[in-house]
């Protein structure tokens, strides 16, 4: 599993999450759930960009025309001659002792490998991780701003961090101000990928072995054949590490019914102005997936997937919504049912606050991928809010990780309801009308409320207790009900009086 930690950043004080399938955020509003969420996004973005970064042809400069047409995805330091040189010479003389069958790839463990070629691997993690922090800064600005207006300004101590983990391979990095300038950087990082494994391919070692047969090795840098095989070794050794940030994030945020509604013409304001910098970072990623977004092949959709959205068109929105792609370049967005074909803004509130998430679900996100969705439950009758939740669950047992945040008690009392579905017998999941794809199982859940501490003049950022037999214990929900209660009682007293 994946944690992210904050301290000082923006209202929260601190607080540590574990991402798991699906994530839940509750608390007061202005408590910093959706700065949280977008700092888990901004994370996500920068280090799945830290592992694909553009290359640098001066690390190997004998090489430039080999890197036009190739992309690797890892950031290596620059090589200098007589580190080439070792490397040469270590690399002829490992792979000449090796049995490599015809077809099948090599697979060797990273700590099996020569040092010499660990030590440089461990200097591209190093490269990248450096790289994927500047992404991170500059994504964090492009959503918030300047990262010295995200410190916590009511305590006078306060610095910023931002801290990763995850268990297996280990991976830790803190990401913060060093100085209290506002400029973020790579603070620390521990990493262990000694169990990674690294796969060559035989046609790469069969190259590797003819290139430095009777090591006759004149070039000051390493050839393409070398190029290849360590590309080869970083590629499998960060995809290893960086495990949890290779698919990708997409953002639904809040209010995004008014959003989808104008984006045709937000869109072409923006062109005219070309200038998009009035808008924050997340509504602009927003528009701009949601324009550049088009029809894949059904073959392309996965099969759990297209259960989801049929499910959410059917029970939720009761139509289908698509895309009009003879209205390029910006396809319109319509809605279809038995009383006809209607364009988004033609359509209620409800419809424009999910059609985003069906066109995603449709023609984007894939399993593995990460969806933040804010407040799933606007603009939802409380019937529509709990068969909203199951399509989540169903959403997470087709392999997508979710978070959501939400103010509704109605979404998380279904998500404990279906969590009593995940551990009932199959004949009594069947009896109760709920299906497998209904069932979510507790360790599959982290839920979190932000509590705002006056002391502190901040949020702090609470795990909520999962229990087999009730669900998410959320604070809010029961006290606000409690109170509610109370009144009702008090003021049917006063009657007659």
């Amino acid at each position: 599993m994946l944690t992210v930690a904050a301290k000082d950043f923006g209202p929260i004080v601190e607080g540590t999450v574990e991402l798991r399938p699906l994530t839940v955020f509750v608390g007061p509003s202005n408590t910093g759930k959706s700065y949280l969420a977008t700092l888990i996004y901004a994370l996500m973005e920068g280090l799945a960009g830290g592992t694909i970064p553009p290359y640098n042809r001066h690390h190997f400069p004998a090489h430039a025309d080999y890197w036009r047409v190739t992309r690797p995805i890892w950031s290596a330091p620059p090589l200098a001659e007589e580190q080439a040189r070792e490397l040469k010479s270590v690399i002829a003389d490992w792979v000449g002792q090796l049995a490599v069958g015809q077809w099948e790839p090599y697979v060797v463990s990273f700590s099996e490998l020569p040092v010499a070629i660990q030590a440089y691997t461990r200097e591209t993690i190093d490269s990248s991780l450096q790289y994927a922090a500047g992404r991170f800064e500059r994504d964090l600005q492009r959503i918030h701003g300047k990262v010295s207006d995200l410190r916590r300004r009511n305590s006078s101590s306060a610095q910023l961090r931002i801290t990763f983990e995850q268990g297996h391979p280990l991976l830790k990095a803190v990401i913060g101000e060093s100085d209290g300038t506002g400029k973020i950087s790579l603070l620390s990082h521990v990493s262990d990928i000694s169990g990674a494994e690294v796969k060559l391919h035989p046609y790469l070692l069969e190259e590797l072995r003819d290139a430095t047969v009777g090591r006759n090795l004149p070039e000051p840098f390493p050839g393409a054949e070398i190029i290849s095989f360590l590309m080869q070794v970083g590629s499998d050794t960060l995809q290893s590490l960086f495990q949890h940030f290779l698919g990708s994030s997409y953002y639904l945020p809040a209010a995004r019914s008014g959003i989808i509604q104008g984006r045709r013409e937000i869109a072409s304001a923006l062109v005219r102005q070309s200038d998009a910098s009035n808008l924050p970072g997340i509504i602009n990623d927003f528009i701009s997936t949601t324009l550049l977004v088009r029809k894949r092949g059904l073959e392309e959709i996965e099969p759990e997937l297209q259960e989801t959205t049929d499910f959410l068109e059917q029970q939720v929105i009761g139509g289908k919504v698509n895309l009009e792609e003879a209205e390029l370049p910006y396809p319109e967005i319509y809605y279809e049912t038995a009383a006809g074909k209607f364009a988004l803004r033609q359509t209620s509130a409800m419809v424009s606050e999910l059609a985003p998430l069906i066109l995603f679900l449709k023609y984007l996100v894939r399993p593995g991928d990460l969806l933040i969705l804010e407040e799933p439950e606007s603009h939802l009758h409380p019937a529509s809010q709990r068969r909203m939740a199951q399509g989540i669950v169903r959403l997470v047992n087709a392999g997508v990780r979710v978070l959501v945040t939400t103010h509704s008690d109605y979404f998380v009392g279904q998500l404990n309801n279906l969590l009593q579905v995940g551990r009932a017998s199959g004949r009594t999941r069947n009896r109760k009308g709920f299906e497998a794809v209904d069932g979510l199982k507790a360790e599959d859940v982290a839920a979190y409320h932000f509590h705002w501490d006056d002391a502190a003049g901040g949020s702090r950022v609470i795990p909520l207790h999962i229990t087999p037999g009730f669900g998410i214990d959320a604070p809010d929900f029961a006290e606000v009900s409690v109170d509610l209660y109370e009144e009702t009682i008090s003021l049917q007293r006063i009657r007659g009086r």
